[in-house]
């Protein structure tokens, strides 16, 4: 059955500019990284993960994000990829912040097999975002895309399909789709209600291809 997952991206500016290294495309491929550290463990390959724009890019609330969870893997075999694929080569730095280390016997979810990327994201925190099971990076497949400005309008029925899934106070509405007390947290669609919701998502025009250079990570974005 499909499971739709669904979260805030607040690391966006005016004009729906993406600024955080999640989400991240690079040759037209959707990649999530190291954000969202309580949705990551429980996305598994078929899933779909949908991003509405934050506050901050003003309204109306548009999807930036659909991704169509192909592949999940560690952060580790993310990086070791990049050895021989162009692709995720392009994307350390970006949505690879860390590499395996060197001479240590690498073990998936323990900080200590890992190294930060130079002036890659989350410098100070990034230990926390693979410890245990939460060393899980995801890939996107063909159907997936990533978009700013032109990203589809949150509209009443997808607003009303998003509450089934909400289980926090707070009331959601096309000014705050997910309730005005969304941080940190996503919304799991299961079943008939997930059905709706991949059936709303309209085709896109024009989809980003390459992620800019990551600008900044707000601390009270989507890392929780």
């Amino acid at each position: 059955m499909p499971r739709v997952f669904a979260y805030i991206i607040r690391t966006v500016g005016a004009r729906y500019r993406l600024n955080g290294s999640v989400p991240w495309v690079s040759h037209g491929k959707v990649f999530f990284g190291p954000c969202k550290k309580k949705m990551r463990p429980e996305v598994r390959p078929g899933d779909y993960i949908m991003g509405i724009s934050g506050a901050g890019a003003g309204q109306p609330r548009r999807v930036l994000l659909w991704m169509h969870v192909f592949k999940t893997m560690t952060f580790g075999a993310a990086y070791e990829l990049g050895k021989t694929d162009i692709v995720f080569k392009s994307i350390r730095r970006g949505a690879i912040h860390v590499r395996p280390a060197k001479d240590v016997k690498f073990l998936p979810g323990v900080p200590e097999s890992y190294e930060h990327i130079p002036n890659a994201g989350h410098a100070h925190d990034w230990a926390s975002d693979l410890r245990g099971d939460r060393d899980v990076f995801l890939v996107g497949g063909k159907d997936s895309w990533i978009v700013e400005a032109e990203g589809p309008e949150v509209t009443q029925e997808l607003v009303e399909l998003l509450k089934e899934g909400i289980s926090w106070a707070g009331n959601a509405t096309l000014k705050n789709p997910l309730t005005q007390n969304a941080i940190g947290k996503h919304v799991l669609l299961t079943g008939g209600t997930a059905k709706k919701v991949i059936s709303w998502v309209p085709r896109v025009r024009n989809p980003l291809q390459f992620s800019r250079r990551r600008t900044k990570c707000v601390r009270t974005c989507s890392c929780r």
